[in-house]
């Protein structure tokens, strides 16, 4: 047979296209495979315990339902960290176990925050829940809640329903969301034509963990003021009016979860505060490399992105709840002020 050049040519090209797939094999079975992407590492400080069934308890399941949306992301929490000294060295252990993102659940993580975030180079962030404005920096980002908006729909519902004409206000200290809350009780009063330093008793007990001395004041408002409505806020001091309302047969109002079990015949409302809206926009601001390039943020939950919620209580007659939802529609689309702006 006699070889032409096209016999060659084809040869040539088979030997080198052979050569090419070894060598793809080879370089395929032989390099290391690629490496997976670092998975982010988030640590969650609560103040209290995480079934306070107030503060804490909302916080975490907020965390629950952000892990639940991220299985990608490692997460550690822990509870009960409450003490100054002790919020400051939670926060540098997470640190120094390169932790990306460390998100406090409480006004009091955003001074130490502050101060930490001053001092690292790595990237690292920090979030504090309801922490003062002020020590937002370039590390520090903050959240808060509208309980401004929860509470003027609260005060509308018990000018409905009180038949003395008093109304009480017992929560841990006048910080962030606890005095935010008073704000929206009052305009709500007033909304309704009602005087509300005629109408409202309000008592800080000056600790939110002091559930015997919520449970008094309580009480003693029952008995000085003859209220027949108490609205609550903050961790044990939510427990103690809650308990002083069921031995007095009043009407409560609760925050930050629902647990309608804790007095059924008497709960009128709960608001529900989400902060997984907050913990996602945070998560996803650093994703973005937002907060690197931006410094820190100022997020709120609201009743506009359903972060705040309210939900009747079994007490609640239909047709004033049917009110209330009317109050909080004006309150979303603007119409009704509610004596706050962020």
């Amino acid at each position: 047979m006699v070889v032409t050049r096209l016999h060659i040519a084809i040869i040539v090209l088979v030997i080198a296209i052979i050569a090419g797939l070894v060598g793809y094999y080879v370089a395929s079975v032989t390099q290391p495979p690629p490496a997976a992407p670092q998975r982010v590492k988030i640590a969650f400080i609560f103040p209290g315990s995480v079934t306070d069934t107030a503060w804490n308890e909302a916080g975490y399941r907020a965390m629950e339902a952000f892990r639940g949306r991220h299985p990608e992301v490692d997460i550690a929490w822990v509870q009960g960290v409450y003490d100054p000294a002790q919020i400051e060295a939670t926060i540098r252990s997470y640190v120094e176990q390169g932790y990306d993102l460390i998100i406090g659940v409480g006004f009091q993580f955003g001074e130490p925050m502050a101060k930490i975030a001053g001092e690292v180079t790595r990237d690292v962030y920090f979030l504090a829940i309801a922490g003062a404005p002020q020590y937002k920096g370039p590390r520090v980002s903050i959240g808060d809640v509208r309980t401004d908006q929860s509470c003027f729909v609260a005060a509308y519902i018990a000018s409905k329903v009180t038949k003395t004409g008093h109304i009480g206000y017992v929560a841990g200290m006048a910080v962030a969301e606890l005095s935010r809350c008073e704000i929206g009780l009052r305009e709500g009063l007033k909304y309704v034509g009602l005087n509300p330093d005629a109408v409202l008793h309000v008592v800080y007990t000056g600790d939110f963990h002091d559930v015997p001395k919520a449970k008094l004041a309580t009480a003693a408002l029952v008995e000085q003021y003859k209220i027949d409505v108490v609205k609550t806020m903050g961790d044990g001091c939510q427990l103690g009016g809650i308990s002083g309302a069921k031995d007095a047969g009043i009407y409560v109002m609760m925050s930050g979860t629902y647990h309608p079990e804790i007095y059924p015949e008497g709960l009128l409302l709960a608001e529900i505060w989400d902060w997984s809206v907050i913990f996602e926009q945070f998560y996803q601001d650093y994703l973005s490399g937002k907060l690197k390039t931006q410094g820190g943020q100022e997020y709120w939950i609201n009743l506009e992105n359903n972060g705040l919620k309210i939900v009747p209580g079994g007490a609640l007659p239909s047709n004033i709840w049917s009110e209330a939802q009317e109050i909080i529609n004006k309150i979303v689309s603007g119409q009704i002020s509610t004596g706050f702006r962020p």
